[in-house]
């Protein structure tokens, strides 16, 4: 049984639509920030092989996450 009051309130029918609906999308929020992180590993990943084989374009996309991670994008 999956607790659906979050901050809702359960009715003598059972959770409402609307927790139905906020446990739905906070379920979705974790499986995209676990699918982000994931895609950033590879990112870096591939960053850091393009730099070891003097990659102009990995240059660039290292000056491109230093820049966004600092606030300028």
């Amino acid at each position: 049984m999956v607790n659906f009051s979050i901050g809702g309130t359960t009715g003598l029918f059972g959770p409402s639509k609307k927790d139905k609906k906020i446990y739905k999308l906070e379920k979705e929020k974790k499986r995209l920030k676990k699918l982000c992180a994931e895609k950033d590993s590879f990112f870096k990943e591939m960053i850091s092989d393009g730099l070891r084989h003097k990659s102009k374009l990995a240059g660039k996309h290292m000056r491109d996450l230093k820049d966004y991670k600092n606030g300028k994008y």
